[in-house]
């Protein structure tokens, strides 16, 4: 396949490190498929400040390089499918076709989809569709993947972490739980010991029952993560926290935060052993060595489950089929773990597959 060059366009780490698990999934499995002398990664539009809370999308003034790469194909992943996919993608990646430039989308998900956008993109598809679409959740393959010349129900590329990333262990003198909640708030979460606080929710771990109560301010309801919460979360960091146990059981409790930028002190440190870095690395060997993760965050249960560990979701969210995908049906029920077996059958398929379609077009 030495004549098939691609340019894997990615960014948007610092906003959230989920982006990094996939992105570096994409170019693992890229260049193992392609040789790395065929896989340029580039970086993305920046198109939004979230600090300012707006979108500002390609400036009159920005470089738009993407269009002039000489490569085969240009290659989108993640949640590209949204109601921004044309405004930010259409002239560019028309702009390529008229090169002979095709586009390829791995690990492609759907985000903040209203139905007159999904409509304006099937109508897209139609008039440019991609080479290539592999999904990370059936309803996506099912909704999309008819408009490809080529589609596959696929996986989330996160799942390919441990084939990339060889992880340290950690000595923290005793195993660690993380509690990844940088969306909703931490709920308080303690041993059924017979305490008279209020119980919202509960869970069983490696035989033993566990408590949860969320915030006032922050409800079960509120667990449908959106702009709204993360507005209130930021918001809240400005009063004194409540602060949470460092110890749960025999379980030391390790935090992340999965959003770099932006970099609100008040809120990523509001309780000890706090972890927030630009970088996905570090958290990578955090999951990697978790005996549970407790999240909000979608990627932070993947990665976990990936490196054969338990994790439980506490979201309401319409993105779960990456995770039911592999297995992890009950996931926002209680703690999974997945067959790791299954997986490394599913994701040889994958790639198996990919390599065919590229291979009755060299």
């Amino acid at each position: 396949m030495d004549n098939i060059k691609v340019a894997y366009c990615t960014g948007f780490w610092s906003t959230n490190i989920g982006n990094g698990f996939f992105s570096l999934g994409v170019e693992y499995a890229l260049k193992k498929i392609l040789g790395p002398k065929n896989v340029t990664v580039v970086s993305d539009y920046q198109t939004y400040t979230t600090g300012y809370g707006k979108r500002l999308y390609p400036d009159k003034n920005q470089l738009m390089y993407i269009n002039s790469l000489e490569v085969d194909y240009v290659v989108l992943a993640g949640p590209v499918i949204s109601k921004y996919f044309l405004t930010l993608w259409k002239d560019t990646l028309l702009a390529l076709k008229e090169r002979g430039v095709g586009y390829i989308l791995l690990s492609a998900g759907a985000m903040k989809l209203d139905e007159q956008s999904r409509e304006d993109i099937k109508t897209f598809f139609k008039e440019c569709p991609p080479f290539m679409l592999v999904s990370r959740e059936t309803t996506l393959y099912n909704d999309f993947g008819k408009y490809a010349l080529h589609a596959y129900d696929g996986l989330c590329f996160s799942f390919f972490t441990p084939d990339f990333y060889i992880p340290s262990k950690i000595n923290m003198d005793s195993p660690y739980w993380i509690c990844n909640f940088d969306k909703i708030g931490e709920p308080i979460i303690w041993e059924n010991q017979g305490s008279k606080k209020r119980i919202d929710r509960q869970f069983e771990f490696e035989g033993v029952q566990y408590n949860v109560t969320y915030s006032k301010l922050l409800t079960k309801a509120m667990t449908k993560t959106d702009r709204f919460t993360d507005a209130i979360i930021y918001g809240l960091s400005i009063l004194p926290a409540t602060l949470r146990e460092n110890q749960i059981g025999k379980y030391k409790i390790i935090r992340t935060d999965q959003r770099f930028h932006p970099h609100y002190r008040r809120k990523i440190y509001r309780q000890s052993n706090s972890f927030c870095a630009d970088l996905p690395y570090g958290y990578i060997n955090l999951y990697a060595n978790s005996k549970l993760t407790l999240s909000d965050r979608i990627h932070a249960c993947a990665v976990t489950l990936a490196f054969g560990n338990s994790a439980m979701l506490f979201a309401k969210t319409n993105r779960t089929g990456l995770l039911e995908r592999v297995g992890a049906k009950r996931i926002t029920q209680e703690p999974v773990k997945i067959d790791l077996e299954n997986l490394s059958l599913e994701k040889e398929k994958m790639l198996n597959w990919i390599k065919n379609v590229f291979g009755g077009n060299v």
